[in-house]
């Protein structure tokens, strides 16, 4: 083989639309750039692939650093506590559990004085419960009925229901990730075709679709590491929120690169001459 064929061979290799076949990776422009012509069941599986590690992920997460303080909480709980008509009862003031992820104390007499020391903190007061973060504070009413919430009765509760509660969170946030993708995809999409009109490149709406939604995987894998970092405690929760507000820069830079890896618009056919002129 002579050097001419050798470098038209590695020409044809290199070319975007030879590249664009091998739609696998979101990790590049290019590569996210590929799926615009990839069948829609690889954007499927890919989506399919991001949601199980985010689902995976996240239960991880809350099996780890909240349910050991919602045990905790709850073999601190006197047996006769009691939920009667919408109040507290049988039960003083006192911390139940205390850990850098989740505190829940009991406040009957609204004090205030337990402080907050957690990044998410329950407070039991005596006619409502209210849940509060870095972000505010949120109100909730207790049950109407009687319900006894003691250490014997919640303990037996919480130890049979917690597997299934932390499959519900895995399934809730597979399909939640999964839909919410798809409805950012239709926000994103004609950003991807306004920046592929203006940089002369070949993209149909299908196809800017499909490359608003294999745009998003890297931004969430980003939020994958973050939760496992932040669950890990190697970073506090405003730099875990830091990270957050990242993964959709991260996700715009990849609707405003990928475009420019398209190929070019096709030179317009020339009008063929009129024979009759």
């Amino acid at each position: 083989m002579d050097d001419a064929s050798e470098e038209k061979r590695a020409a044809e290799i290199l070319a975007p639309e030879t590249r664009l076949a091998n739609a696998w990776q979101p990790f590049t422009p290019l590569g996210v750039a590929a799926f615009v012509h990839a069948p829609l069941a690889r954007v499927v599986v890919l989506q399919f692939i991001v949601a199980f590690v985010a689902a995976t992920v996240l239960v991880w997460f809350l099996n780890a650093n909240y349910s050991p303080s919602i045990l905790e909480a709850i073999q601190n709980l006197p047996d006769e506590t009691t939920l009667k008509q919408g109040q507290l009862t049988n039960v003083a003031s006192q911390v139940l559990t205390e850990k850098k992820f989740l505190s829940i104390i009991i406040d009957l007499e609204e004090t205030g004085e337990s402080g907050r020391v957690a990044d998410l903190q329950v407070e039991l007061r005596k006619n409502y419960f209210q849940i509060c973060s870095v972000l505010g504070c949120g109100i909730f009413d207790y049950p109407k009925e009687t319900i006894s919430i003691g250490r014997s009765t919640s303990e037996p509760w919480w130890g049979a229901r917690q597997p299934v509660i932390l499959a519900m969170c895995g399934a809730l946030t597979f399909v939640g990730v999964w839909l919410s993708w798809s409805m950012l995809a239709l926000i994103y999409a004609p950003m991807a075709k306004l920046i592929a009109y203006f940089t002369d490149r070949e993209l149909s709406w299908r196809g800017s679709w499909r490359l608003a939604c294999a745009a998003q995987m890297m931004g969430a894998l980003l939020m994958c590491l973050a939760i496992v970092l932040y669950g890990l405690q190697a970073f506090d929760l405003i730099r875990f929120m830091f990270f957050f507000s990242l993964h959709f820069v991260v996700t715009w830079f990849y609707i405003f690169s990928a475009p420019r890896f398209l190929p070019r618009v096709s030179a317009a056919e020339p009008v063929a001459m009129n024979p009759f002129m």
